[in-house]
């Protein structure tokens, strides 16, 4: 019950489709996730296999200062989710939420969550059960209705730090816009 709670919230939180969407501004993201290895747990139902790991790299330019996640199967050994946390100097994702699915062959993470006061959205996706040793990139879906507005909520988040490192935060943002486009013309994505 727990995992269709979880769908329905990350359907709940998608931005509306159809001709009145607004479209949305996307982060560039590059992940290392390191080799994963499995976590068993018994219980009175039986054994349990859950995969925990981190990830590092760069969410709409900034480095990611700290990630981890946590992932298995529900019910269904095909079905699951977990929970994932990740910082930026511009803050923390918020709410990390992942839903799983699995064929044995390839794993889909979709992992959702707020970052900046919006929500944002990507997908890892790895062969076999575990999604570890891999570096996945894409674009996050995102809240903000445009760059300008992603810049602002990273000027506001690094309002704090010291300037040097406000200014290269604040670059490095800058460079997102920048980081989509080299992606989705090397995919042929949008």
């Amino acid at each position: 019950m727990a995992c269709g709670i979880a769908i329905l919230a990350a359907v709940g939180g998608r931005a509306p489709t159809g001709l009145a969407a607004q479209p949305s501004y996307l982060l560039y993201y590059a992940f290392q996730i390191p080799p994963v290895m499995p976590q068993v747990s018994l219980s009175d139902s039986g054994a349990q296999i859950s995969y925990s790991g981190t990830l590092q790299g760069t969410l709409g330019g900034l480095t990611v200062t700290a990630g981890k996640f946590t992932y298995g199967p529900g019910p269904s050994k095909a079905l699951g989710g977990g929970t994932f946390s990740m910082a930026t100097d511009a803050g923390p994702v918020q709410s990390g939420q992942i839903l799983m699915s699995t064929n044995g062959q390839r794993t889909t993470l979709l992992c959702f969550g707020v970052y900046l006061g919006t929500r944002i959205e990507f997908t890892l996706v790895g062969d076999g059960v575990q999604i570890g040793d891999s570096r996945p990139s894409g674009v996050a879906p995102t809240g903000f209705p445009s760059h300008d507005a992603y810049i602002a909520a990273v000027r506001q988040a690094v309002a704090a730090l010291p300037e040097a490192t406000r200014r290269q935060d604040i670059a490095a943002a800058d460079s997102n816009l920048r980081l989509v486009t080299d992606y989705q013309q090397r995919t042929g994505s949008r």
